[in-house]
Order: C-alpha cells, then sequence, then structure tokens
C-alpha cells in the first residue's frame, strides 16, 4: 500500500509540472501571427524528437538490456506498433474530415493538433508508469536510502521535462481558437495519464517491468510520426522560411539539456 501512495505522489509532482508548463498559454497574445506559429511547431517538433531519443528510446535499450531481453527487437517492434497506431489515426481522422466537409461541418481542432495531443498524452503514459514503479521497488524496503533517492531523482527529471510538453500541447490549443482557459485544462489533462498508470504500475510492478522497453519504444513511434507528418510541414509555412527550424533547434536543445541533466 506504501508502495501505491509513493506512486501516486512521485507521478503528481511530474503531473504538476505540466500544468505549470500549460500556464504559460496565458502570457501570450490569443492571437498569434503566422511566423510566431511556425516557431512555436518548430519549437514542439524539437521537444518531441529530443523526448523521443532520451526520455523513450535510450531508456527503453537500456532496461530491455538489463532484461536480458533483445533490445533491438523490443525497440524496432515497439516503435513500429506506436507508427502503426498513429497511420491507424490519420486514416480516421481523414475519413472524419472527409465526411464533415460534405456535411459542411468543422472538426473542434485540426488534425495535426489532434494528433499532437494524442501522441504526447501516450508519451506520459510510460513515463508515468517508470516513475511509480521505482517508488513501488523503494517502499519495499525504505532503509535503502539509494533506491528511494533514485526513485525521487526520476521523479524530478520527467518532472522538469514535462515543462516544455505542457506549453507544447497548450499553444497550439490557444491557436486553434480555444480559449485560454481551455487550453490550459486540455494542456495540463494531457498529463493525467501519469498519476493513472504510474499506480497502476505500482500495484502490478514486476509484471509491467518487462513490458516496459515495449511500451517506451511505442510511445517514441507516435510521437516521431506526429513530428515528421505534421509538425516539420507546418513550422515551414510561414513567410520567413527558417523560423520553424530554428523553432526546433531551440526545442530540441533545451529538451535534449533537460534530459541529459536531470536523466
Amino acid at each position: 500500500m506504501n508502495g501505491i501512495i509513493y506512486a501516486f505522489l512521485g507521478t503528481l509532482f511530474t503531473f504538476s509540472i505540466t500544468t505549470l508548463g500549460a500556464l504559460n498559454v496565458f502570457f501570450v497574445k490569443k492571437e498569434v501571427n503566422q511566423n510566431a506559429q511556425c516557431l512555436f511547431l518548430g519549437f514542439a517538433g524539437g521537444v518531441m524528437v529530443a523526448a523521443s531519443i532520451w526520455s523513450l528510446l535510450v531508456p527503453g535499450i537500456e532496461t530491455a538490456e538489463e532484461n536480458h531481453q533483445i533490445s533491438w527487437l523490443i525497440i524496432s517492434g515497439g516503435f513500429l506498433l506506436g507508427v502503426a497506431l498513429l497511420l491507424f489515426v490519420d486514416r480516421l481522422m481523414k475519413r472524419k474530415i472527409k465526411n464533415m466537409e460534405r456535411r459542411q461541418q468543422q472538426l473542434p481542432v485540426s488534425k495535426r493538433t489532434a494528433m499532437l495531443v494524442l501522441a504526447i498524452t501516450i508519451h506520459n503514459i510510460p513515463e508515468g508508469m517508470a516513475v511509480g514503479m521505482a517508488f513501488a521497488f523503494a517502499a519495499q524496503d525504505m532503509s535503502e536510502t539509494n533506491i528511494l533517492s533514485g526513485a525521487i531523482a526520476l521523479a524530478f527529471g520527467i518532472g522538469i521535462q514535462n515543462y516544455p510538453e505542457g506549453m507544447a500541447v497548450s499553444m497550439p490549443l490557444l491557436q486553434e481558437g480555444f480559449s485560454k482557459k481551455k487550453a490550459f485544462v486540455i494542456g495540463s489533462l494531457s498529463a493525467v495519464a501519469e498519476p493513472v498508470f504510474g499506480v497502476l504500475a505500482a500495484a502490478v510492478a514486476g509484471a509491467v517491468a518487462f513490458i516496459m522497453p515495449l511500451l517506451l519504444a511505442f510511445a517514441a513511434g507516435t510521437m516521431i510520426y506526429v513530428v515528421v507528418e505534421e509538425l516539420i510541414p507546418e513550422a515551414h509555412l510561414g513567410e520567413k522560411e527558417n523560423i520553424g527550424t530554428l523553432g526546433f533547434i531551440v526545442g530540441f536543445l533545451v529538451m535534449m539539456i533537460l534530459d541529459v541533466a536531470l536523466g
């Protein structure tokens, strides 16, 4: 029971940092010009690629090797499953858009934004599970302070990395015409999967540990698909051609530094 409580508190912290990131939506103008929009789309793409590498794929490879699994096979398979899911979602959304166009209706958000929110939400699932399992193992023997300090460090690292991700969800929603309050709420709720799956993982820590590499790679596949399919093309539609590229570089560097420094 202690493990579940600690897992909840640890993932509640990571969720709270996402909420802080989403709060940035209140400090920008409602109307965002095209160049600023391209800059931020590039930034979101950079954040997601760096997170995919350092928060998902690298830890997935390391965990697979610790489990004595064939790391390249598990990671490749999980990655392709993530891509397959987004291909399926992409096809469904295109069909829905065509049907709504025939009825002269409009989706509440663009396909790009819907897939971005979906990918970041999916990526929060294995991160929450990792924190939950870390605290569950620490709770088994609280005298092992190094295990507990490792769980706290993991929660802190993932939490800080969640800050730009909260922005990456809420800002595009604002640009879609959502109110600042609604964009903030959705941006914050994109990380609610962390405490939910963190507690579930703590309850069944041993079983989850074995499939963790697959889940991490799966989340990476969804994020990379969205970046290449949606964010990078949209980030280059502004008047200044390089603004999206510069945003990508900044986002990638920010997330890489956070991942490496806090990982």
